[in-house]
């Protein structure tokens, strides 16, 4: 008899069902019945954190068909990298508490890390005989290379979900939280999490309370918000949202900053920036330095008192670590005598300490100093010290925002941008100190603070005579002329300031002129002589109207002829871009008037090109007179350029035939 070709698939499907069926049984019978709501109560029992993880667990369990239903199976479970690994072994409990679990056919680990001489203290094999194995571990953490090969799949546990959150808040009555409060929440520590949901206490407030003592400085300091600091404050910020976004778990701390060298003059907020950031980002704060560490006693105790700023730290994740002063522990090339050994002992300690910390999740560390060209260059390198950026002292904006931040009873940010303008050169300590005096002011007449108490007290400087003014207005000009010319970049803004400074103090307190000149991944040496130009073209400007020069463009380390000096070593000494081919590759990151004392050659060489690159400002200036003083004169009435105004002004410049040497770069 002929077979009916359509029962047979109708057989073969109905199969096929009855095989699905037998295996859904098979996975629901290996499946503990402890992967319900039914545990739910013990777990909140233990705590409200506890209770969240279990949550979390159940949910991803559940979806873990496979891992039951295979005879064995390894599955690798990563978690939130600060939430404590504890609470994982203590749900595994709750959940898959069968008679299976303590026997050879389960088994849960939660990974630790490796030791401090990177060796394991474990043995994956002594849970690798069992036939269902589930390991925890700290996501981007580094995961035994047995675990990593038997693994059957690695799966994220994502915590804190809205629906595990509603249902707390729900059962301990609590109150709901919004959907702002829960991201705000995901953003702290876990270990916050018991004190914030109390049974019949509003989590809300608590968590509003806990936002509140995080932002509160240590004792006996007010710290400005990261916003006043400039660049260093753009970086803090970034780093700020990246370890909310880790504490998250959204991101793996491997994907943030390890460390930063803050660099500047004194009085820049070097020191206070790290209590700021560690603030804002709710770290705790180590603070050291090597005096500090010295104080201890030998070298043995140095090197000891060290590792216990290091490790208390690591322990204290997320933590920064600030190393005040870091240019103390010296260069490793320069040491010399009888002390040598001591000094190369203390900067390999500190090398070993900061590569332990690139190994550890939570610390990054931000150094400060007045020097960065005295650091060891191993310092320096990826993983340790790796971002680099100068602190100025705050530009108006910035001094504006700081004079907000200690003042903020009082609302007239219009005034207070007008008492910043003339503060140019006051650090954040000299702000502080201003609005002290204010305040006093207003306490001896017994009434509020008014905006005529700042200005009763801000320095009187001696204004600019009108020919001293009009000096500084062709000098921003010039830079702002010549600039526009070299097709580095272009002006941002030309700026000029009513009252005098000591120069030593404040090179800049006298004008500025602002320009996006990126730095390009190949410089040629026509890109070197351009920014040195830029760097003279001020000088040379005054020279072109008024015959002489004066002392703007010298007398600090950040001055014009210092940033045209180091231009130019660097050119000659590093890259053989000047007269001669040889270099000094090690020298040179030495400072340039110690390298100049062995290298009487390398001055004439750099003097060589500084008087080149002078000249060629002078001609593209003599050729631009006119746009030199139109710009000028603009900037004496308006006293800030910037924006289609500026362009306007220095449209349509010419280069002499001898001075058309352009930058090209190409993508």
């Amino acid at each position: 008899m002929k077979s009916d070709p359509d029962q047979e698939l109708l057989d073969e499907a109905i199969q096929h069902l009855m095989d699905a069926t037998s295996n859904l049984r098979a996975v629901i019978s290996r499946t503990p019945a402890q992967l319900s709501r039914r545990s739910a109560p013990t777990a909140l029992a233990a705590s409200p954190r506890k209770f969240l993880a279990f949550c979390a667990f159940v949910k991803l369990m559940r979806r873990q068909k496979e891992f039951f239903a295979e005879a064995t199976s390894v599955l690798v479970i990563t978690v939130p990298p600060n939430w404590p690994i504890d609470d994982f072994d203590y749900v595994a409990d709750v959940c898959l508490k069968s008679g299976d679990r303590g026997h050879s056919k389960l088994k849960t680990f939660c990974h630790p890390p490796r030791t401090k001489r990177g060796a394991w203290d474990f043995n994956p094999s002594s849970y690798l005989d069992a036939q269902k194995v589930i390991v925890f571990l700290p996501r981007g953490a580094e995961l035994h290379s047995e675990f990593e090969i038997s693994a059957d799949a690695i799966t994220d546990l994502e915590i804190l979900g809205n629906r595990h959150l509603d249902s707390l808040t729900r059962q301990l009555d609590t109150g709901r939280l919004s959907e702002d409060e829960k991201e705000r929440l995901r953003q702290q520590d876990p270990a916050f999490i018991n004190s914030i949901f109390r049974k019949g206490r509003s989590a809300a407030a608590a968590l509003g309370k806990l936002s509140r003592l995080l932002a509160k400085p240590v004792k006996g300091q007010r710290l400005v918000p990261l916003a006043s600091y400039g660049e260093a404050g753009q970086w803090g910020e970034k780093f700020k949202r990246d370890i909310g976004l880790w504490r998250a778990g959204k991101l793996d701390w491997s994907d943030l900053d390890r460390g930063i060298l803050l660099y500047g003059p004194p009085g820049t907020g070097k020191t206070s920036f790290a209590a700021s950031l560690a603030s804002e980002c709710g770290a705790h704060l180590v603070a050291s330095s090597l005096s500090k560490w010295q104080s201890h006693g030998h070298l043995g105790d140095l090197l000891k008192a060290m590792r216990q700023d290091f490790a208390e730290a690591r322990d204290r994740a997320p933590s920064i670590l600030l190393i005040d002063e870091i240019d103390s522990v010296g260069d490793r090339r320069s040491f010399s005598g009888d002390n040598k050994n001591y000094c190369v002992e203390v900067v390999n300690g500190l090398l070993e300490a900061l590569d332990g910390v690139a190994g550890r999740e939570g610390v990054v560390v931000v150094a400060s100093t007045n020097f960065p060209e005295a650091l060891d260059p191993a310092l320096l390198r990826s993983g340790r010290l790796e971002t680099h950026v100068e602190m100025r002292r705050p530009g108006t904006l910035e001094r504006a925002q700081i004079l907000q931040f200690y003042l903020p009873a009082l609302d007239a940010p219009r005034e207070l941008f007008e008492v910043a303008r003339q503060l140019n050169g006051q650090t954040g300590a000299d702000l502080e100190r201003l609005v002290r005096k204010a305040n006093q002011r207003a306490r001896t007449e017994n009434r509020k603070l008014m905006i005529e108490d700042i200005w009763a007290v801000v320095p009187r400087q001696p204004s600019l005579s009108d020919e001293d003014r009009w000096r500084i207005c062709i000098h921003e000009a010039a830079h702002a002329v010549v600039t526009e010319l070299s097709n580095l970049g272009s002006v941002t803004s030309v700026e000029v300031f009513d009252d005098t400074h000591d120069f030593v103090e404040a090179h800049d307190a006298l004008g500025r002129t602002s320009s996006d000149c990126p730095i390009p991944a190949l410089r040629t040496e026509q890109w070197f002589r351009w920014d040195i130009a830029i760097s003279l073209a001020g000088m040379a400007g005054e020279e072109i109207v008024f015959a002489n020069r004066s002392t703007t463009a010298g007398g600090s380390r950040g001055s014009d002829i210092t940033t045209a000096t180091d231009a130019a070593a660097l050119m000659v000494a590093r890259f053989g871009l000047g007269k001669r081919l040889s270099v000094f590759p090690d020298d040179v990151d030495r400072p340039v008037y110690k390298v100049f004392e062995g290298s009487p050659k390398l001055r004439a060489d750099v003097d060589f090109v500084l008087a080149i690159e002078y000249s060629r400002a002078k001609r593209l200036l003599e050729a631009n007179l006119h746009a030199l003083i139109a710009v000028a004169q603009a900037l004496k009435k308006e006293g800030r350029l910037e924006g289609g105004r500026l362009k306007t002004l220095l449209a349509g410049l010419s280069a002499p035939d001898s001075s058309k040497e352009r930058l090209e770069i190409t993508g």
